[in-house]
């Protein structure tokens, strides 16, 4: 196919350009990252030693992804994190073409932009996580159902399409939510319906179904782990209806789509809409204006949902994530009709440059750039963990433990990954509830391995617990690294408290054994007891 049918002006070829260079960008820097795993990558990174239809907490993909990327790399941390690029442009490019095809190349070229350039993508674009694995099937899985709207879909885009979304909840249950925006969408908007319910539509449907049931026969054999795992994430037990959660939610989606993309997108959906009655604003302004609601179908119900889940009890910021591929399309739209708007979207790409510059700066400086700007926190969960492993596992040499015990999932995940090859003893994650609920906690001590325990003691409020479980426990020093200080200058630092213990024998997770580990503060309520707590900063 000639360059120019598919390329055919200006603003396609400057977006291909920025397609290419972005992605020749970010690979350079997630090669030459210094930053390290943090522990949902290092989680991800060990579900992917065997290809199984599901894992403890989420769908399969993300961990055969880095199953193939490894199996041809290696374990480095380049290696895990290298498909996530790919994947952004992937989406990219679908969301141009989609964009394009709606509202012209100018449009196009700005939701590009928008998309490339949106905060929550310049982070997803430099670590691996499960919503970069989902977005390239979202976006083509948004692009071929347009198609099929307008009667552009064969059979071959058909099958493309169901595999897609198929594919997108392998990825992530967020996919739900683009189930959703088929069903408004065929409320609304009658080519959609049509096309649905048609041999095509049931077409897709059944080859998304198929697609993503032996995830679904996988949970069913292991319990619903996985379902049981995302309900739990929603933390319904807690407090219930905190309207004071709702700033901070808007806030954060400012952060993950750009604030200046935001407020265009809450003006596109709910303000600038034609005036007057639909038969008499012409046929570009009503088709315009279908299209809009079209896409307001995969972004208005995210966007309320999580806002609803976020006052219910809470939400991160990234749980909407997936209305923003739809959102970026929207204001590519949006930036093409309302030509006021074009110089404030401009500052805000602009801001988003600035941001992203500073971002891609700061995470390959040398940590003193990071303390000088006071953003050592931002980067905690990235660093320190080869060098913290390289002195447990000189305290492990020294002690000769028949197991290695800590108390906390993500000292867990650090420690499997960067005692990779090294560690010749279970490493077990101590169970504060009866059975597992994470992954890191489907080993228990046994009795095989608990005569000589080497705690390595991250949670001082955990400690006493802890203790209550074994028979003997002899203090053994500790670990540690500085991680910097936080904005108000309070020091950073990752350390481990080290004990030898022995005779496991844990007490029955009851409401008396909570109790039994709270004492009284000053003013009478109950807190947890510490053991060896390192001084506590004032905030």
């Amino acid at each position: 196919m000639p360059l120019k049918s598919v390329l055919p002006d200006q603003a396609s070829r400057i977006a291909f350009v920025m397609i290419s260079g972005l992605l020749l960008l970010r690979l350079l820097l997630v090669v030459t990252s210094p930053l390290e795993l943090y522990a949902d990558e290092a989680q991800y990174w060990r579900w992917g030693d065997t290809l199984e239809w599901g894992y403890y907490s989420k769908p399969p993909m993300i961990a055969w992804m880095i199953h193939l990327s490894t199996a041809i790399f290696g374990d480095s941390e380049w290696a895990i994190r290298i498909l996530a690029p790919v994947f952004h442009t992937i989406a990219a490019v679908c969301l141009f073409l989609l964009s394009r095809k709606m509202f012209g190349s100018t449009a196009g070229l700005f939701t590009t932009v928008t998309y490339l350039l949106m905060p929550g993508v310049v982070l997803s674009s430099s670590v691996i996580s499960t919503d970069g694995v989902l977005f390239p099937f979202w976006c083509l899985a948004l692009l071929l159902f347009w198609r099929l709207r307008e009667g552009e879909a064969g059979w071959l885009s058909v099958v493309a399409l169901g595999a897609a979304i198929g594919i997108g909840f392998l990825s992530k249950y967020a996919m739900l939510y683009f189930a959703i925006g088929i069903a408004l969408t065929c409320l609304i908007d009658r080519p959609t319906r049509s096309a649905v319910f048609s041999p095509k539509g049931a077409g897709f449907l059944a080859i998304a179904t198929l697609v993503f049931a032996p995830h679904i026969l996988w949970n069913a054999a292991n319990d619903f782990k996985t379902v049981s795992h995302t309900v739990d994430n929603a933390n319904l037990g807690g407090e219930l209806f905190n309207l004071d959660h709702l700033p901070k939610f808007l806030t954060d989606q400012m952060g993950v789509f750009g604030p200046v993309a935001f407020i265009a997108l809450m003006a596109a959906i709910f303000f600038l809409r034609p005036k007057g009655d639909l038969a008499a604003i012409g046929d570009a302004a009503h088709s315009n204006l279908a299209k809009e609601r079209w896409l307001a179908c995969f972004i208005v119900p995210v966007i309320l949902i999580i806002a609803f889940q976020a006052i219910l009890s809470r939400a991160h910021g990234n749980w909407a994530a997936t209305a923003y591929p739809a959102a970026s399309v929207l204001v590519g739209g949006f930036f093409v009709r309302a030509k006021g708007w074009r110089w404030p979207l401009w500052g805000g790409v602009a801001l988003q440059v600035a941001v992203a510059v500073l971002a891609g700066v700061l995470a390959m400086a040398p940590a003193s750039w990071t303390a000088a700007m006071g953003r050592d926190n931002d980067f905690k969960r990235v660093r320190g963990w080869e060098d913290i492993a390289d002195q447990l596992a000189l305290e492990i040499e020294r002690t000769n433990p028949s197991a290695v015990l800590v108390d906390e999932r993500e000292v867990w995940h650090g420690l499997d990954y960067y005692l990779r090859d090294r560690l010749e003893v279970p490493l077990i994650l101590w169970r504060y509830n009866a059975g597992p609920k994470a992954f890191a906690e489907q080993q228990d001590l046994s009795d095989e391995m608990d005569a000589r325990v080497l705690v390595a003691s991250y949670r001082s409020n955990r400690r006493p617990r802890v203790k209550a479980d074994f028979a003997t426990w002899q203090p053994e020093g500790f670990v540690g690294v500085d991680l910097g200080h936080r904005s108000n200058g309070c020091p950073l630092r990752r350390e481990f408290r080290l004990y030898i213990a022995g005779d496991y024998a844990p007490l029955e997770r009851t409401s008396e054994w909570v109790r039994q580990f709270k004492t009284e503060n000053e003013s009478g309520k109950l807190v947890d007891t510490h053991i060896d707590r390192l001084p506590v900063c004032p905030k």
